[in-house]
């Protein structure tokens, strides 16, 4: 690799981590990269951009320094004697975790000057909405994370998402909106459908209701799939999946819509727990063997609690966060 490709290398990785990339471009580097070092380069600043993001996002002034750095190191690519392939490793260390910082405090550093502020929006035993700039809207599951833009930028409009949520895409041909989670990137032009991403393990499940998604595993970003209305589709363990959906209650924490024909007492739990984001507990294991059948609309949990301790002759009782379910003593 020549001294003019060295330095363009740099130059494009670094634009890739800046965030200021439409998905189309960023797909244009990598396919670059492929052909320079079969994108070893490219996904070691991945794997590194991941491990900063997993901390709170800053910006200091120690940021322009790293961006004095990068260049400084550029600049050292200009001398013949240097070639990009024989280059120690440990320069490929520092200069990677230089590009991180850029990626993150650099990037963040741009949104300050052009007040392009981000707001991060989670949840706990709660769930939450947000109307967006472009008007799209987002409902957000308990034990979720959402990282968005006050103002989107020309180009997309980009968040990211940790845990549950449901997108109502406000249509805009000319910018895709894209959701980034652990390990896959979601584009949409114009749709509505759920994401649901672990914080754990980083896998991901996509449902489509309506409209046409793009997702892509961003290890891999060869493997892809498109889904359609009514398609649902996983990343897991590093593996895209294409499968139905067999959970009538998959969308009921926004649907509020629950169908149980002799579920186990202890599997309604479990969907209670998602769709209200409560934390239900049976105080005997013996408990989550009673089979329920019924069907529920939109009840306040309350309400539904209520009307499963009629049914199994149970009572309830409020422990610090929990909500516990019990057989009154004899």
């Amino acid at each position: 690799m020549d001294t003019k490709t060295n330095i363009k290398y740099w130059e494009k990785i670094t634009s890739y981590f800046s965030n200021d990339l439409t998905f189309d471009e960023k797909e244009s580097i990598e396919k670059w990269a492929n052909e320079q070092d079969d994108k070893k380069l490219l996904i070691e600043m991945s794997t590194k951009m991941k491990k900063v993001e997993k901390a709170e996002q800053m910006y200091s002034e120690q940021t322009n320094l790293a961006w004095n750095k990068l260049h400084n190191k550029i600049e050292l690519e200009q001398k013949p004697e240097l070639s990009f392939l024989s280059m120690h490793r440990n320069f490929i260390g520092i200069a990677a975790s230089i590009i991180v910082l850029l990626s993150v405090g650099f990037g963040i550093f741009k949104l300050v000057q052009t007040n392009l502020q981000m707001n991060n929006l989670q949840t706990a035993y709660n769930q939450s909405e947000v109307l967006l700039a472009d008007g799209t809207m987002i409902y957000l599951n308990g034990n979720s994370s959402l990282v968005y833009p006050i103002q989107f930028k020309k180009k997309n409009r980009s968040v990211k998402l940790v845990g549950e949520a449901y997108f109502d895409v406000k249509p805009d041909k000319k910018r895709p909106f894209i959701i980034e989670t652990e390990n896959a990137r979601i584009q949409v032009l114009g749709t509505s459908f759920n994401v649901k991403s672990s914080d754990l393990d980083g896998d991901v499940e996509v449902l489509v209701s309506s409209g046409k998604v793009r997702l892509q595993n961003i290890q891999n970003p060869e493997q892809e799939l498109i889904l359609v209305k009514g398609e649902f589709a996983s990343l897991r363990n590093n593996i895209l999946q294409n499968k139905p959906m067999n959970d009538v209650n998959y969308l009921s924490w926004q649907t509020k819509m629950l169908n149980f024909d002799k579920t186990p007492l202890r599997e309604v739990i479990q969907t209670l727990n998602r769709t209200y984001a409560v934390k239900i507990n049976l105080s005997e294991e013996n408990l989550g063997e009673l089979p329920l059948t019924s069907k529920y609309n939109q009840l306040s949990v309350d309400a539904l609690l209520d009307a499963m301790c009629l049914t199994f002759n149970l009572n309830k009782k409020i422990e610090g966060e929990q909500i516990v379910l019990y057989s009154p003593t004899p």
